[in-house]
């Protein structure tokens, strides 16, 4: 079993504190293992007070949980993948490259992870996506940024492509054009490929689920307002109103 204790036994189970006690963010109570099977790399995801804080497991909005929940098969390789982004952090106070490098590594140990826990191929290769793009976002300055627009252009020129293809086939060329600027990334086409690909597949099943959700939570909004409640509770933990709502100091 690739996750572990700290001790080399297999990982049964992962202890977490909900702080606060309302919250959505939790800390890690004790540290585990992760061997990678690829490189043989074992990495520690420290607990205690010293440890993992504040961590929102999987990072996945509320609207979008019927799709990837925040916990489950991906708590151990959020966590994880938690604990590396702020080594990686760290590391970019004094070398970004260096940062960028040991993140794309980190992300590649997350993806694989994820597929031992059994998470099906497509929900974490849409993971691996989302949280890559980030880290070109974060880290590879404008080429970064390009990126991540390129990915959310290329998504909207699927989903035009395929609904517009019922009425002209030739608007399936959007198709081809987005494949091909993917392939203009070298390295980094497979990742540019499954942000396009994955998300503009997946973009009107999220629509939706955002038309059937809101009118619930404009209901719930309605129904705070009236009583004194707090109708912007109504949308956590997909915003949080404030730095104490994220475990912030």
């Amino acid at each position: 079993m690739p996750f572990e204790r700290l001790d080399g036994s297999p990982l049964d189970a992962l202890r977490l504190d909900q702080r606060p006690a309302d919250g959505f963010r939790f800390d890690l109570v004790e540290g585990f293992a992760y061997r990678d099977p690829v490189t043989g790399d074992r990495f520690t995801v420290p607990g205690g007070a010293s440890g993992l804080r504040g961590s929102d497991l999987a990072s996945v909005p509320t609207a979008l949980w019927s799709f990837i929940a925040s916990y489950g098969r991906q708590s151990a390789p959020a966590l994880l993948h938690d604990h590396r982004s702020l080594v990686a952090s760290e590391l970019a106070r004094t070398d970004r490259r260096a940062a960028l490098a040991q993140r794309r590594g980190d992300d590649r140990v997350f993806r694989t992870a994820l597929r031992e826990q059994r998470v099906p191929l497509l929900r974490a290769w849409l993971m691996w996506a989302w949280v890559s793009a980030d880290r070109e976002r974060e880290f590879n300055g404008w080429l970064g940024r390009l990126f991540l627009v390129q990915g959310i252009v290329g998504a909207l020129a699927v989903v035009t492509g395929l609904v517009l293809a019922w009425w002209q086939p030739a608007w399936l060329l959007l198709l081809v054009a987005a494949a091909v600027a993917a392939v203009c990334w070298g390295r980094l086409a497979p990742l540019q490929l499954v942000l396009a690909f994955g998300t503009g597949l997946l973009a009107p099943l999220v629509v939706g689920q955002l038309a059937v959700l809101a009118p619930f939570r404009l209901v719930e909004a309605i129904v705070e307002l009236v009583t004194g409640g707090d109708p912007g509770g109504v949308v956590r933990p997909t915003v949080a109103a404030s730095g104490e709502d994220q475990g912030q100091p």
